[in-house]
């Protein structure tokens, strides 16, 4: 059988499992297949086990991802999971891809077992900075995309795995020269501090205004949620005072949102964001210098 690296293009070839886009796992050669990583082709028919280790496995090398448990999790091996024969073709240098396959009958001439395994919709924690959790002080080494109180938008947050409270996680940026695209804060006629619409109301009646204090648009549940003493001390610590965003911005009134929640004084909560802030940089440098090392 000819293998990938002596096939002309066009041809049929096997995949040995040493090619370079193959990453060895549990003795398994994986490869990731689709445009983003949609799922992952592994060579020989897995067992269960297997497939859910080399999943784990592969996310966290090759991506520094945790995969969280999820329902898509639970049903990966059951509705995700494929064990079929491909025939695979070296593709020409006008293609996207340097080879491409197609499901076969398992008696065609050179087809190969493979494990296909949809890992789309898995849910992830990326690998991040450490940061305590304020609630109870624990350490947190992962972060995921969310939408949490206190900015419009998305925003990166720790999840803590001891109590369950989530928190913005403090940026960590490399030194650059050149400047980088601003964004407007929030979208027209959005609440300031969720994803409230105004044909898109967070809670029934809700309805969105502009705030004296904060000079920023906020729907009625999200003004409720402090007492006018509480936007005063937000407002005297420049929360939603940030014209353009930045995730530093975006990061600081969310956090400075999410302690007032928790009771935390807003003066407070600035003072420990620029702690947090300082000692992520300063762990950040850290780990790069010893993965350059």
């Amino acid at each position: 059988m000819t293998a990938f690296t002596d096939t002309e293009p066009g041809a049929v070839f096997t995949f040995t499992g040493t090619e370079d886009f193959f990453e060895t796992l549990y003795g398994t050669p994986v490869t990731a297949t689709g445009e983003l990583c949609e799922g992952l082709l592994a060579l020989g028919h897995l067992a269960d086990r297997a497939v859910l280790a080399v999943t784990n496995a592969y996310h966290r090398r090759i991506y520094g991802h945790r995969i969280l448990p999820s329902r898509e999790l639970e049903d990966l091996v059951h509705f995700g999971t494929q064990r079929a024969w491909i025939l695979t073709t070296r593709c020409d240098e006008d293609h996207d891809y340097a080879w491409e396959f197609k499901e076969s009958a398992a008696n065609a001439e050179q087809a190969q077992a493979v494990t296909l395994i949809d890992v789309e919709w898995l849910a992830h924690e990326d690998n991040a900075v450490q940061s305590e959790c304020p609630a109870c002080n624990k350490p947190s080494r992962s972060t995921r995309e969310a939408a949490g109180p206190g900015r419009y938008g998305w925003g990166t947050y720790h999840r803590c795995r001891h109590c369950d409270h989530q928190w913005p996680a403090a940026p960590a940026y490399p030194l650059r020269l050149e400047r980088g695209r601003s964004w407007p804060t929030t979208r027209d006629g959005a609440c300031f501090a969720c994803h409230c619409l105004p044909d898109l109301p967070c809670t029934d009646g809700c309805t969105i205004g502009p705030d004296p204090v904060i000079g920023q648009p906020l729907c009625t549940k999200c003004r409720a949620q402090h007492s006018p003493e509480v936007w005063q001390q937000l407002a005297a610590v420049a929360y939603g005072t940030a014209t353009r965003a930045d995730s530093r911005d975006e990061q600081r009134d969310r956090w400075l949102y999410s302690e007032a929640l928790r009771g935390t004084p807003p003066v407070q909560a600035a003072q420990a964001w620029v702690q947090r802030v300082t000692r992520t940089a300063q762990r950040a440098a850290v780990r790069a210098a010893a993965t350059t090392a």
